[in-house]
């Protein structure tokens, strides 16, 4: 039997929060990636009944997607889900963390989620409460930050949060939930012509970017004009033909919850 779980919003949770609300009025200035990643997850969608979109920001557009009867806007941070009410305010808002939701067991058809649940502290309750909402034979689409993303930021000298690793995001799955799962690596690169929007594809979404000293115990941030100067002389170090790269690796998660088992007779 498929059970909830309280509402616990941890320090951790809070600050994602306020940074991610911090930044929704120019999320979609600034969202690069997360339009190749939601076209590529889209793209293979085909559901009908509620969908439920996890880590919602701003709001995606559902409309292509004929099947969908209605959709529950889910984010941790209320700043986006006033910006969901100006793009998309057919959706139902729902300030709520991934990782204990305040919804029904079976009360969706279909999970969405697009580079949210990479913030979550433990992704493993986060599945778990996508499995329990998820109707019998219902369906998640899930496009998650993996290990080995942002190299390029590491060689500017840039930290770079730890994401989990492609076998630790599939260990949180239970096979046995699941009748189809495919978790795949899939690398996403995008290009900027300068340095400056290229930052700004992860700050002014709600991430953060901070200068490493020698000192792994310290995190510095950049100052002044000169230090400016060293980080653009370093990004053309690696500059490519189409831009200045910056390269996600995303775990693509596909799956259909297995559907209520057959009597035995």
């Amino acid at each position: 039997m498929k059970t909830g779980s309280q509402a616990s919003f941890h320090v951790k949770q809070s600050t994602i929060a306020q940074c991610f609300s911090l930044a929704a009025s120019d999320y979609q200035r600034h969202d690069v990636v997360q339009r190749s990643t939601a076209k590529h997850l889209l793209n293979s969608i085909n559901a009908s009944g509620r969908l439920l979109d996890l880590g919602c920001g701003p709001g995606t557009d559902f409309s292509g997607l004929s099947g969908v009867s209605d959709v529950v806007a889910v984010d941790i941070a209320p700043g986006m889900l006033n910006q969901l009410g100006i793009t998309q305010p057919e959706q139902i808002p729902l300030c709520a963390d991934a990782q204990a939701l305040p919804l029904k067991n079976d009360s969706v058809a279909l999970v969405y989620s697009n580079l949210a649940l990479q913030w979550c502290e433990d992704l493993q309750s986060a599945v778990a409460e996508i499995e329990r909402v998820l109707q019998p034979n219902g369906e998640c689409h899930l496009a998650i930050v993996g290990h080995g993303s942002l190299d390029e930021l590491k060689q500017l000298g840039l930290r770079v949060n730890d994401f989990n690793h492609l076998d630790r995001i599939k260990a949180c799955f239970d096979a046995q939930q699941w009748q189809q799962l495919t978790i795949v690596c899939q690398e996403f690169t995008v290009y900027f012509d300068e340095l400056k929007p290229l930052l700004y594809s992860i700050k002014g979404v709600g991430a953060s970017v901070r200068a490493t000293t020698d000192s792994a115990s310290q995190q510095a941030r950049l100052r002044g004009r000169q230090d400016w100067q060293q980080l653009t002389s370093r990004a053309e170090a690696i500059r490519q033909p189409q831009g200045l790269p910056l390269t996600y690796q995303i775990m693509i998660v596909r799956g259909k919850l297995i559907g209520e088992p057959c009597a035995i007779l």
